[in-house]
């Protein structure tokens, strides 16, 4: 996936790109992935690529704000390795931040069955979050409404950011192991006085949500959320934007 992203890169966005930083969040790394990655590097594109190789897996959060720390241009993004690019979607995500007030721009994340995936929400709530499970457990699905949805945070999957306001508010919160570092992020930004938009992309995303089907990843899901319900962050956020909105 990282090799196949890569490509992508190169064909659609090479031009807005000043470096791609991987991280390699395991202490083996596949010598096929390094030798393609400095196949592409050395011989047919001059893209600057540097590997951040871990000795033990380490959080989300933390791995991103590693990366940040190398970041020396305005803007830095965060992309999953499974993101699979169409055509050029980062020179729309570099306009859609360049007014001041904004600090993220997201795009459109559609599955590779073409269907819109729900990757902007409304602010996470135990009553929301408990009728979401269950309909995932009774197979039922809920329609994707993000033309009308109130949009307190998006995925971490794809997220583009000013790189002044992602460091302004301390980048992500490395508490977080896995799950809701998108959203305290998100609420984060806000709570500074930076806006959320949507940039003119669309990117298709081979996601494979595991929160119901292992029994880790429901671990990590539970102690983020209760982290998140517990926040300062949250408590403001949703007494500001929230409870007393008009």
């Amino acid at each position: 996936m990282v090799a196949e992203l890569l490509r992508n890169l190169i064909k659609y966005d090479l031009d807005q790109i000043s470096k791609v930083i991987i991280t390699i969040n395991s202490p083996s790394v596949d010598p096929d992935l390094v030798d393609l990655s400095a196949s592409i590097k050395g011989h047919v594109v001059p893209l600057e690529l540097m590997w951040l190789i871990n000795l033990q897996p380490i959080g989300f959060g933390t791995n991103h704000n590693n990366a940040s720390a190398l970041c020396e241009t305005e803007y830095f993004g965060v992309l999953n390795p499974d993101i699979q690019l169409q055509s050029s979607n980062f020179a729309n995500l570099l306009v859609a931040l360049e007014p001041l007030a904004i600090g993220l721009a997201y795009p459109t994340q559609r599955s590779t069955d073409n269907h819109e995936l729900d990757c902007v929400r409304s602010l996470v709530t135990p009553q929301a979050l408990l009728r979401r499970y269950a309909n995932q457990l009774m197979g039922k699905s809920e329609p994707v409404d993000n033309l009308n949805k109130k949009v307190d945070w998006v995925s971490g999957s794809f997220m583009g950011f000013k790189t002044s306001a992602f460091r302004s508010i301390g980048g992500f919160d490395e508490r977080y192991f896995m799950y809701c570092e998108d959203v305290d992020i998100c609420l984060r930004l806000q709570l500074a006085g930076y806006k959320l938009v949507k940039a003119d992309a669309t990117v298709i995303h081979h996601t494979q949500r595991r929160t119901l089907k292992n029994l880790q990843h429901l671990a990590w899901h539970v102690r983020s959320l209760l982290r998140l319900w517990n926040s300062a962050a949250y408590k403001q956020y949703k007494g500001r934007f929230i409870d007393n909105k008009a």
